[in-house]
């Protein structure tokens, strides 16, 4: 027992006192802060300004005075500062966005408002030119065809002559409505022309429409609403969503919440494959460099794989514990919803935890015995990987229907079990109890039933050498030992 535990030491200090693990501890951290001085460094860099034209040929004769209207300057400023407008109430409303802004303090909400300004300043300069009714639209096609995507200049001068982006045909049906319905109008756009400005033209024209119908409808004449009114009176209105929990009332987070499961199943395949790549990384080392012959002539090789095994399992609990408690921490401070973490869901974490762990372990510990070198050993790490990766690619079904068929057949699959355990476990509806204990039983027996043939493989493989074994010699290997 004493020998394994120096071993399970070691195998730990050589894993976590390294510069490349504790890089990758704090790489996510890390990024967070790089993405987030990048955005702060880039605020001030304008995005591409499109100048050109857009020509319009009203043959219903009413929407030509409306577009004039809002591809005016002033309409195009009024735009922007509804844009900002909507952004500032969009992050009053949301915890999370107060929460940042929060901490990052008023250099932060400075550095936000600069950047929306840098936005709006950015925006395309695009003017009106209205066609004759009868012009020829074939004809009025070329200078679309052949205009060439210019950028604004920075000193605010502009080219001379016309390039036109786009040519609007609104038919009269547009309009005033026929056969029961509106026809549609015709949008022609220059090649290449941003998705984001071909939007907003096709926006603008829309809405033009849609105010020419109603200014020109009789019955709402007749009662004396204008279309301002007439588009308050149908706007959808949002509730105030509030979430019920023992601790009171709190804004309701919506689709916020289904990132839990996904965090919960990040941490743990994380936490897992990190240490369990490890496992593997320093048994093919040690079998390469022959270190593995000196282990066993101190200890046997049942000790050395567990004393292996049970060093790595300190660097996941190492990595779950830093992680999970940042995650934890963050929900309380910045959204004060600790009611969306909680105990039982910690404790199952942890639980499922090490029956991925010495699940993946044990496999990782008998592939590095069996194969001489890191390329070797990908051929048979494949299978694995691939089967494990089948919740993290499923994983929003899962979350949205915790008790289908699908989540619950593979709640009871060895390798994918702790995985769909834990995303179910913090998903939108109660699992049934009686699955919880049945899920744990079938992870505890194949982490018995893998342990066992790892260690077969591993006494065998550790001082095989030559041409790496199949999976076919390895199961030969687990009948024989």
């Amino acid at each position: 027992m004493n020998k394994m535990m120096w071993i399970a030491w070691r195998e730990f200090c050589t894993t976590v006192f390294t510069k490349g693990f504790l890089l990758g501890v704090v790489m996510m951290p890390l990024m967070l802060v790089v993405v987030g001085g990048a955005v702060v460094w880039m605020k001030n860099f304008s995005g591409p300004r499109i100048q050109g034209t857009v020509a319009v040929i009203d043959q219903s004769g009413q929407v030509a005075p409306r577009l004039e209207e809002r591809f005016s300057p002033d309409f195009e400023k009024k735009e922007a500062e509804e844009l900002a407008a909507r952004v500032q109430e969009e992050i009053k409303k949301s915890e999370a966005a107060q929460a940042a802004m929060a901490l990052g303090g008023p250099q932060a909400q400075e550095q936000t408002k600069a950047a929306m300004e840098q936005a709006t300043k950015a925006g395309p300069e695009i003017s009106l030119v209205v066609l004759p009714r009868d012009a020829d639209v074939e004809k009025e096609k070329e200078p679309v065809k052949n205009a060439s995507i210019k950028r604004a200049s920075e000193d605010g001068s502009k080219e001379e002559g016309e390039n036109r982006l786009a040519l609007i045909v609104v038919p009269p049906g547009a309009v005033r409505m026929e056969g029961g319905k509106f026809e549609q109008y015709q949008a022609f756009f220059a090649q290449r022309l941003d998705g984001e400005v071909q939007q907003k033209i096709q926006r603008r024209v829309s809405d033009s429409i849609v105010d020419a119908r109603l200014e020109t409808d009789e019955r709402l004449a007749q009662a004396g609403l204008s279309p301002r009114e007439v588009r308050e009176l149908i706007a959808r209105p949002w509730a105030e969503a509030k979430t019920l929990t023992p601790g009171g009332e709190k804004k309701a987070l919506g689709e916020l919440t289904m990132l839990i499961p996904m965090a919960f199943m990040i941490l743990l395949m994380m936490s897992v494959m990190t240490s369990g790549s490890a496992l593997l990384t320093t048994t093919v080392e040690e079998k390469s460099t022959r270190v593995i012959e000196v282990l066993l002539s101190a200890v046997s090789p049942m000790q050395l794989m567990t004393g292996k095994i049970l060093g790595q399992m300190g660097v996941g609990i190492l990595i779950l514990v830093v992680y999970a408690g940042m995650g934890v921490g963050s929900v309380a401070y910045f959204l004060n919803r600790l009611d969306l973490v909680s105990g039982a869901s910690l404790a199952y974490l942890g639980v499922f935890f090490l029956i991925a762990y010495f699940l993946f372990a044990s496999m990782m510990a008998a592939i590095g015995s069996a194969v001489n070198d890191m390329r070797e050993a990908q051929t048979l790490m494949t299978p694995v990987m691939m089967v494990m990766m089948i919740p993290w690619m499923i994983w929003f079904v899962i979350q949205r229907a915790p008790n289908s068929t699908v989540a619950v057949v593979l709640s009871f699959v060895p390798v994918t079990n702790p995985f769909v355990m834990v995303i179910r476990l913090s998903g939108s509806e109660p699992v049934p109890t009686w699955q919880i204990p049945v899920a744990i039983g079938v992870g505890l027996l194949s982490v018995v039933g893998a342990a066992w043939a790892a260690a077969k493989i591993f006494r065998i493989g550790a001082l095989m050498y030559g041409k790496p074994p199949n999976f076919a010699t390895l199961v030969r290997w687990v009948r024989m030992a």
